[in-house]
């Protein structure tokens, strides 16, 4: 008779308040404990748009090298740079502690 009191063998009502428990926790916490600990895949987009940032700054780069920077001075060539050296290598600058007391002027090369 109990049985017949609750409902259908009762399990009708234990599934409705089953829904009803549940109804009540989705109103308190959007989500459960699986739910939230699920991964979203966001991290794909942000590793993209850096990759796309980083990918737009260095055509920019490029093209600042091109196009806003003026050429290189002809000191920094590698020739123009030797015959500094060997310039003041000639005029034995700094022969105390300098790269002139590195240098064996007898043999003409480097100790």
């Amino acid at each position: 008779m109990w049985n017949r009191e609750r409902g259908e063998d009762g399990r009708r009502d234990e599934d409705e308040m089953v829904r009803q428990t549940f109804a009540v926790y989705r109103l308190a916490f959007q989500r459960t404990y699986p739910e939230m600990k699920q991964s979203t895949g966001e991290w794909k987009t942000v590793v993209g748009g850096i990759f796309i940032f980083m990918g737009l700054t260095g055509l920019v780069v490029i093209w600042q090298s091109y196009y806003v920077y003026p050429p290189q001075p002809r000191t920094f060539g590698e020739d123009w740079q030797a015959r500094q050296l060997q310039r003041m290598l000639d005029m034995r600058v700094n022969p105390i502690e300098g790269f002139s007391a590195k240098w064996d002027y007898e043999k003409g090369q480097w100790k």
